[in-house]
């Protein structure tokens, strides 16, 4: 009896021993993502070229798979259409002008009016391009500084003391 009794002491501690592998071992449920871009709404895109050259202009999706690029010629508004048919796109996606430019969301340059991203050429290059912005250019709403009251040669009573303490 003593051999029964060690066989069946044995094969319980393996089952003890391996119950919490195999619980360990199967698979978790899937959370779901977190990811917004599901309650984002899309729109379709219409896009100005308010830029005084013709644009490469090429729309990426959320998990950067090119959606399409087009050719848009100075003053045309074109919606844009792939296949067909006109692209639908979430403020997530990115827009980009060019080949050797950055990309951009298309929330950040373009507004969503009655189911339609329109979006400006000229928002999109100075969101890609900010080291291209001229000097003394107010980067957020792209005015010039108000000028300096001294004309021309002149130096500002300032400057002129300035120089008169070095």
């Amino acid at each position: 009896m003593n051999s029964k009794w060690m066989r069946v002491w044995g094969m319980l501690v393996v089952v003890l021993c391996i119950a919490p592998l195999v619980a360990i071992a199967q698979p978790l449920p899937r959370e779901p993502r977190s990811n917004s871009s599901a309650d984002q709404p899309r729109g379709a895109m219409q896009v100005v070229n308010d830029w005084q050259d013709e644009v490469s202009l090429s729309v990426w999706s959320e998990n950067r798979e090119r959606i399409g690029e087009w050719l848009i010629r100075p003053g045309e508004n074109v919606a844009l259409q792939e296949r067909g048919e006109r692209i639908r796109v979430r403020s997530n996606y990115k827009i980009k002008i060019g080949e050797d430019a950055g990309w951009v969301d298309v929330g950040e340059v373009g507004q969503l009016q009655n189911g339609v991203w329109h979006v400006n050429v000229r928002n999109v290059w100075a969101a890609t391009h900010p080291q291209d912005r001229p000097e003394g250019r107010d980067a957020r709403r792209g005015e010039a500084p108000p000028k300096e009251t001294a004309p021309r040669g002149e130096e500002s009573p300032l400057d002129q003391l300035l120089k008169k303490i070095k």
